[in-house]
């Protein structure tokens, strides 16, 4: 009996699920109005036939993009690759219908294959395809409006200018138009003013500023019609993040570390590697630059200029410590030290720059004149060991001080009076005179006065090269600071924006 029961209940239940099959329509009824209106738009219409009543009116086209994103811009190639989306409006007079007859369908969605679209094209392709656009379907509405969005990765050429790089803008141009029609026939029109960025993606080495959209007509020699086109105008400003830590911050701490090198010690032996290291590390920035940017000859980058000058600075900075180590080796025995050199770097440069020489006064300096006047024996002999009791060496002892200051009163005495003299009286001693004991002390007298008065001149001569050659650190250093940095701020701010793009990186 359960079976029975059980048998009976699935019966029952085919019996009602037959009958709503037989009481549901045959077909869809949205379905088999819209088939019927394919069937009509499509019966008779002619994919090839430009869609106007009227053969001698223009076909109006409205032509406007949607920037997604700044792929790529590459200097070196001169190419910009940009994901948009195309919109392309006409009115086809063949696919209007009446909703009411075809139950309230007001748009329908045909493969640009079935009927006539507009072949616009762009003009500078640089993409192997040449059309980089997907064929999506056309959204045709009652009023026989089409719609046309294909989405695309577009390649065009785009003229670089490298004039302010790393501050630069470039405006690059997408230029469509139709490749058959011309404006009688196809009046091309643009969509918008500006083309929309509403969905744009940002870019990590570009900033978009905005995309202006032109119409223009060109006429050529061969044709005397017409042929408008689209332009739109990518304007984009590069970001100095970048480019300012890894190219501008190193050239200038490298050329501060150049500048720098005059304030070490003359003995370190360092100056003239340090500076020459630092200008093969520049040359080596350089030609990494040199890479990314295209080979042309129409203008010098910005950031070359300034590589340049900073090169030219440095290179000037190892000439100069070529010069300053020639003064500070120079010797005695070879090369003196004549008296306008003296003056220009022992008298008016340190008085210029401030610099105090040791034992010398900072005194705004004289202009040397030779005077003649009459010879003093004794005040002769107290002025020149005055003298050389402020330039003897320390390692000159107080013994043969005073056997030249002997010496030196006995040959002024003999000068002075020729006659011999039993006892010659010097500074207030008794000093007997022997023949023969005494040209002896006088020949060894002599000997050490010249050999040390020879010491004494080849000391102060290399203290004198040592000084001017400390001089023309002091003078280097200012001179390639100032000129560094007016230089920087010449050649990096005559760039539009250059300040702000500096002040946003740092």
């Amino acid at each position: 009996m359960v079976e029975l029961g059980g048998v009976g209940c699935f019966c029952s239940r085919l019996l009602i699920i037959s009958a709503i099959l037989v009481l549901l329509p045959s077909g869809s009824l949205q379905g088999k109005h819209e088939r019927r209106l394919l069937d009509k738009v499509l019966k008779d219409y002619n994919k090839y036939e430009r869609p106007v009543l009227n053969d001698s009116d223009p076909l109006t086209v409205q032509l406007g993009m949607t920037l997604q994103q700044i792929i790529d811009l590459d200097e070196k190639n001169q190419i910009l690759t940009v994901n948009v989306w195309m919109r392309v409006y006409w009115l086809d007079a063949y696919m209007a219908w009446d909703p009411k007859e075809y139950g309230n369908i007001t748009d329908i969605r045909v493969p640009p294959s079935e009927i006539w679209i507009p072949d616009i094209l762009l003009y500078n392709s640089a993409d192997e395809r040449f059309d980089g656009t997907y064929p999506s379907n056309v959204l045709i509405s009652s009023d026989g409006l089409c719609q046309y969005i294909p989405p695309g990765i577009l390649s065009s050429t785009c003229k670089i200018d490298i004039e302010y790089f790393p501050f630069d803008e470039q405006m690059c141009q997408m230029k469509f138009g139709s490749w058959t029609y011309n404006g009688f026939k196809l009046d091309l029109q643009k969509l918008y003013e500006e083309g929309d960025i509403s969905t744009f993606t940002t870019n990590g080495e570009w900033d978009l500023i905005g995309v202006p959209v032109v119409r223009s007509e060109f006429t050529y020699p061969c044709c005397p019609e017409p042929y408008p086109d689209i332009s739109f105008y990518i304007h984009i400003r590069r970001r100095t993040l970048y480019y300012g830590f890894n190219m501008i911050i190193p050239c200038a701490l490298m050329t501060v570390m150049a500048i720098t090198g005059f304030t070490l010690p003359p003995d370190s032996g360092e100056k003239l590697t340090l500076g020459i290291t630092i200008l093969l590390s520049m040359t080596v920035f350089l030609l990494l630059i040199a890479e990314t940017m295209p080979p042309t000859s129409e203008v010098i980058p910005l950031v070359a200029k300034y590589y340049g000058s900073t090169m030219l600075i440095v290179g000037l900075s190892v000439v100069m410590t070529i010069v300053g180590l020639n003064f500070h080796y120079r010797h005695p025995d070879n090369s003196d030290m004549s008296n306008t050199t003296r003056a220009i770097f022992l008298d008016w440069l340190p008085w210029l720059m401030r610099m105090k020489r040791p034992g010398k006064s900072n005194s705004k300096p004289k202009i040397r004149r030779h005077a003649h006047s009459a010879y003093d024996p004794v005040k002769a002999i107290d002025l020149e060991m005055n003298d050389i009791r402020l330039r003897t060496p320390p390692r000159i002892e107080n013994r043969e001080r005073m056997m030249y200051r002997r010496y030196k009163c006995n040959q002024t005495l003999e000068e002075s009076k020729p006659m011999v003299m039993n006892e010659p009286i010097c500074n207030g001693h008794v000093t007997p005179v022997k023949s023969q004991s005494s040209e002896a002390i006088l020949k060894e007298l002599k000997f050490l006065s010249e050999h040390f008065r020879k010491e004494e001149k080849h000391a102060e001569v290399m203290s004198e090269w040592h000084y001017a050659c400390l001089v023309v650190d002091r003078l280097c250093l200012y001179l390639f600071l100032v000129g560094t940095t007016v230089s920087s701020f010449v050649i990096i701010f005559i760039a539009p924006n250059a300040r702000e793009d500096l002040i946003k990186s740092l």
